[in-house]
C-alpha cells in the first residue's frame, strides 16, 4: 500500500533528514502511548548500520526489502541475510539483497551479523519466529498478522518474551505510521467528543488478487527447493498442493481471510486512539459469497468493549464502495475525512453544539510503510516505543481472532479477562 511512492519520496531524503524525523516520529510515539525507553546495553550508536535478516522473501516480504535497500544505499542499515523455504525465492532475494542465503530461519538468528529481522511469512509462523528472534536477541519487524486467527496463546507468549527480553518489535500495520494519532488520542482522553460509545470502519475493494496470489511454478514439487514440511509447521499435515504453498492465504490452515489479513488495518489506529484493553464479546459473519476459496469473501464483526464501544468492523471483496471511519461520542464525532485519490487526507473532529466546532487535522504519514521502516530503525537505536508496538498487537489480535472462531461456530465468542483467554 502505497510502498513505491513512499520509496520515490524518500529517495531524496538524507541521513540527517533520516534521523531528524526518526527522532520526531519516536517522540511522537512517546506521547501517543507513554513515557517508554527501554534499556539496552546492544543500542546502536547514531552512525552504525543495523544488519538486517529477512525471514520469507515473497511479495510481501520483497516490498520489505526494496524499502531496506533504500535505506541501505541512505548509509542507515545493512541487508545481510535472507531465508525462505522456498529456493528460487531465496537465490533471487539474496541477488537482490548481497545477503547471505539460509534456508532455516534458525540458521539466519544464528549469524552474528543479524540485528533485526523482518519476519514476512504465513501468520502460523509469525509469533514462533519471532519469539526465537527475540532470544537470539534480535530487534523485530513482523508482518501483521500478529499470529495464526489459532493462536491467542502464542501471541500473548510473543508480548510476555518482548517485555522480558527489552526488545523492539514493531507490527507491519502501517496505517498507524502518523504522529497524528498522538493528537487524537489527547482529544479523545481530554473528552472533547465526550464518551465515545460507538465505531465504525470498513475495508472494501473489488477482487481476492490479495489473497490469490501467483503461481511462479505450476509444477514445483516437494524437495530439496521446496521445503514442504517446515512450511507447514504445526499446521495440520497434509498432502503438498502447488495452490496451498503458494495461495496460502486462501486456506483455513494458514490465514485468517479479511478479519487478520485487512481489518487488522483500520482497526488498529482506531485502538490505539481510543487506547482499547480486551474486548468483552465479539460476534463475527460473513461468508464466501463469490470467490472460490476456504476464507471468507466478504467479513463483519461486532466487538463490545466492557462499558464501551461498540466496534462495527465491515468488509467486502466484491465491491469498492467503502465507509468513513467514525468515532462517535456523547459530544462530538472524529472521522477520517477528505480524500486525494486512494488516499485519506486527514481526520475531523466535530464537537456538537449550536453551532458545531470543526477541526481538520492532516495526515502525516498513515498507510506508509516506509515511514513505518524510518520509525523501527530509529527505535532500535534509541530504544524507544515504536508506532506499532506488541501490546498493542496483542490486544487487537484477540477481538480478530475472536470474530473468526466466533464465523466458524457460529456462536458468540467471549473474552475471560482473569484467564485472557477467548471462550466460545
Amino acid at each position: 500500500m502505497k510502498d513505491q511512492s513512499s520509496l520515490s519520496r524518500d529517495k531524496t531524503a538524507s541521513r540527517r533528514r533520516f534521523l531528524q524525523t526518526g527522532a520526531a516520529g519516536a517522540a511522537a510515539a512517546s506521547l501517543f502511548y507513554s513515557t517508554l525507553t527501554i534499556a539496552d546495553e546492544r543500542a546502536k550508536g547514531a552512525n552504525e548500520r543495523i544488519g538486517v535478516g529477512f525471514i520469507g522473501v515473497g511479495c510481501r516480504g520483497n516490498n520489505h526489502m526494496d524499502i531496506c535497500l533504500h535505506h541501505r544505499d541512505q548509509g542507515f542499515c545493512n541487508t545481510v541475510a535472507v531465508c525462505d523455504v522456498y529456493g528460487p525465492r531465496a537465490e533471487a532475494a539474496a541477488k537482490k539483497t548481497g545477503g547471505k542465503i539460509y534456508r532455516n530461519y534458525r540458521d539466519l538468528l544464528a549469524d552474528p551479523n543479524v540485528d533485526a529481522v523482518c519476519i514476512a511469512t504465513p501468520d502460523r509462523h509469525h509469533a514462533r519466529q519471532a519469539i526465537a528472534a527475540i532470544e537470539a536477541g534480535k530487534d523485530v519487524y513482523c508482518e501483521k498478522p500478529l499470529t495464526h486467527w489459532s493462536q491467542m496463546d502464542l501471541a500473548k507468549k510473543l508480548g510476555a518474551v518482548a517485555e522480558k527480553n527489552k526488545r523492539i518489535v514493531q507490527v507491519g500495520t502501517q496505517f498507524v505510521a502518523d504522529d497524528a494519532y498522538a493528537v487524537l488520542r489527547k482529544k479523545v482522553r481530554d473528552g472533547e467528543i465526550g464518551k465515545v460509545v460507538h465505531v465504525q470502519a470498513g475495508y472494501f475493494r473489488r477482487g481476492d488478487w490479495g489473497e490469490r496470489m501467483p503461481i511462479p511454478d505450476p509444477n514445483a514439487r516437494p524437495g530439496s527447493d521446496l521445503d514442504w514440511q517446515q512450511f507447514l509447521g504445526d499446521a495440520p499435515q497434509v498432502p503438498f498442493s502447488v495452490s496451498r504453498f503458494f495461495q496460502w492465504r486462501m486456506f483455513w490452515d494458514y490465514a485468517g481471510g479479511p478479519a487478520t489479513d485487512l481489518l487488522v488495518h483500520v482497526f488498529t489506529p482506531v485502538f490505539c486512539v481510543l487506547e482499547l484493553d480486551f474486548p468483552q464479546r465479539v460476534l463475527g459473519g460473513g461468508g464466501t459469497f463469490q470467490y472460490h476459496r476456504e476464507v471468507p469473501d466478504q467479513c463483519n464483526l461486532i466487538a463490545d468493549y466492557p462499558d464501551g464501544p461498540s466496534v462495527v468492523l465491515m468488509n467486502s471483496l466484491s465491491n469498492y464502495v467503502g465507509i468513513k471511519t467514525i468515532i462517535r461520542g456523547t459530544k462530538g464525532i472524529i472521522d477520517w475525512e477528505g480524500m486525494d485519490g486512494n488516499k485519506f487526507t486527514g481526520a475531523r473532529i466535530v464537537r456538537f453544539g449550536k453551532e458545531d466546532q470543526k477541526e481538520f487535522i492532516p495526515w502525516r504519514g498513515m498507510g506508509d510503510t516506509g515511514k513505518l521502516w524510518t520509525n523501527f530503525f530509529e527505535c532500535v537505536k534509541s530504544r524507544q516505543r515504536p508506532y506499532s508496538p506488541i501490546d498493542v498487537a496483542v490486544k487487537v489480535q484477540a477481538p480478530l481472532n475472536m470474530a473468526i472462531l466466533s464465523h466458524r461456530a457460529s456462536k458468540v465468542a467471549l473474552f475471560d479477562r482473569e484467564t485472557e483467554s477467548i471462550v466460545i
